[in-house]
């Protein structure tokens, strides 16, 4: 039968992510929406509703959570059949509003309400003592003020065995610096932002190397590129990745699919020995599938695991 895997997304800076569709949009002038949606937004929290999607039961998600629009949050989540390691905060969870017209989306994002140290703590302690129970760790996205040293708190206490995926590139340095990770996924823009390298390859290098943060065996480098081929580079080799061309209806959220898909499909291959880099090659193939696949519908939930296989069909990946 098929490995069951386990996925942990880590997801500080959960959101209430509204949806607002408009005929025609006009700056400075009146804009009535003709529908609205709500749902859960927020980068672990888009990744672990779309793995669970793709392969019930294998994903949950850790948050700050408060206020009503926490309380929404938690209920979407669990609704949604996700397992939630929520630590319930003073402040109130922020709210995100997309404007979408003719395909082009506009986000207006509310600053995040600071989170304190003790929240952190117990947000901490619950992470790693739940850690040991899943086959892979993401962390996923900024965290709001004051939880900035979550990300290494839980780096530095995470037991040896699951695979850790960090997609970020702000305040990531001690992530970074700790050789503990397998994965880190970003687009080319944040990969120069963090390396300060105009070359891709020669950026890729310095992280595989010795000393590298990604000094770990086997670790590697998934980079996205609008869209353009995405690549993915391990200390074996580098590979290619062409998605085709999809009609995009709402692509926002489209990189948390990929990731919530990618370190599934990653940690079973782990899990099935599979260890080379064509196995992550063919991981992150997924997770770009599931990517086309997402913009392709209006709302996260309306993903179809039958896309992404149908997709998956006509993504070329090639040694570079």
């Amino acid at each position: 039968g098929d490995v069951m895997v386990r996925v942990l997304t880590v997801g500080p800076n959960a959101g209430l992510q509204k949806v607002l569709t408009f005929p025609t949009l006009e700056v400075g002038g009146v804009n009535r929406a003709s529908h609205v949606t709500s749902y859960c937004g927020g980068k672990g929290q888009g990744a672990a509703l779309a793995l669970n999607i793709w392969e019930p039961g294998t994903a949950a998600v850790a948050s700050f959570l408060g206020g009503d629009s926490g309380v929404f949050c938690e209920d979407v989540l669990t609704a949604a059949g996700l397992d939630t390691i929520t630590e319930k905060v003073a402040s109130t969870t922020r709210t995100c509003t997309t404007l979408l017209c003719d395909g082009e989306a506009t986000e207006l994002i509310d600053p995040s309400d600071p989170i304190s140290a003790a929240e952190v703590d117990a947000l901490t302690d619950k992470v790693t003592a739940a850690a040991s129970s899943f086959d892979a760790v993401a962390l996923c996205g900024t965290s709001p003020p004051g939880a900035e040293a979550l990300y290494e708190r839980v780096c530095s206490k995470l037991p040896p065995e699951p695979l850790l995926l960090l997609d970020g590139f702000k305040q990531v340095e001690a992530v970074l610096a700790s050789g503990r990770l397998d994965v880190l996924k970003l687009n080319c823009d944040e990969l120069r932002a963090l390396t300060g390298a105009a070359d891709v390859a020669a950026a890729a290098r310095e992280l595989l190397g010795d000393g590298g943060a990604l000094r770990r065996a086997n670790a590697v480098l998934a980079l996205t590129d609008g869209p353009r081929p995405a690549s993915i580079f391990s200390s074996t080799g580098a590979w290619e990745i062409e998605v085709p061309r999809v009609e995009c209806v709402n692509a926002i959220g489209a990189g948390d699919v990929c990731t919530g898909v990618f370190i599934h499909e990653l940690a079973k291959a782990r899990k099935e020995r599979r260890v080379d880099g064509e196995a992550a090659a063919e991981a992150f193939a997924w997770g770009l599938a599931a990517a086309s696949a997402r913009c392709t519908v209006q709302l996260p939930s309306a993903l179809q695991p039958a896309k992404i296989r149908e997709l998956r069909e006509r993504v070329a990946i090639r040694p570079m």
